[in-house]
């Protein structure tokens, strides 16, 4: 009887084992989400607002065309890659102070409008942090994307023009600008300028 049972036993679980079915190799969303969701912390959006408001403030020193404010946001080790080809070399701090003060002689009115334009408006133009791709996803607020449209008058000619802007600012903990790199047609700017 004894090998009747020790029989019946093994069937038992020989059976559940072959009706077990293989994981998966390939995860469900849910556990993609799930593995996400414990691979990042969570957002700190205080940092966030306030990396956002540093930014604000050199949009606003720039539009009012205060060099000495500006500078005071950036750090003395500020990397800069401007709008033009260079041979993707980055700049210094002194280098970007130049281009801000040719700017500011350059244009009068200086006007940043920030947010992406849509088709019935403009929408959020600050963006940090990233769930795609998954080996990178953070939401770290260190580096902030900003996105809107610059407008002003050309000094020396009068003329109104404008420009669509992306940049990406990265803040350090001291809420200075420690990296900068800017993307808008600086050729198009070039000729609204030379337009008739």
């Amino acid at each position: 009887m004894k090998d009747y049972r020790f029989s019946l036993m093994v069937l038992a679980l020989l059976t559940l084992a072959a009706c077990k079915q293989p994981a998966s190799e390939e995860p469900t969303e849910a556990a993609e989400v799930a593995e996400v969701t414990v691979a990042t912390e969570a957002p700190d959006y205080a940092a966030f607002d306030k990396n956002v408001a540093v930014i604000r403030s050199l949009m606003k020193a720039h539009e009012d065309e205060d060099l000495a404010f500006q500078t005071e946001l950036m750090a003395d080790t500020l990397k800069w890659s401007p709008p033009y080809y260079n041979g993707n070399e980055w700049l210094g701090k002194e280098e970007y102070v130049a281009a801000m003060k040719g700017y500011h002689d350059g244009y009068d009115n200086i006007k940043f409008t920030e947010g992406i334009i849509l088709e019935d408006g403009a929408e959020g133009g600050m963006w940090s942090g990233s769930a795609f791709p998954k080996a990178t996803a953070t939401s770290t607020p260190d580096a902030i994307r900003v996105y809107g449209t610059w407008t002003a008058t050309h000094t020396e000619s009068g003329k109104e023009i404008g420009v669509k802007w992306f940049g990406i600012i990265w803040i350090n903990e001291d809420g200075k600008i420690v990296q900068a790199t800017d993307y808008w047609d600086v050729h198009g700017l070039a000729a609204q300028i030379a337009e008739e």
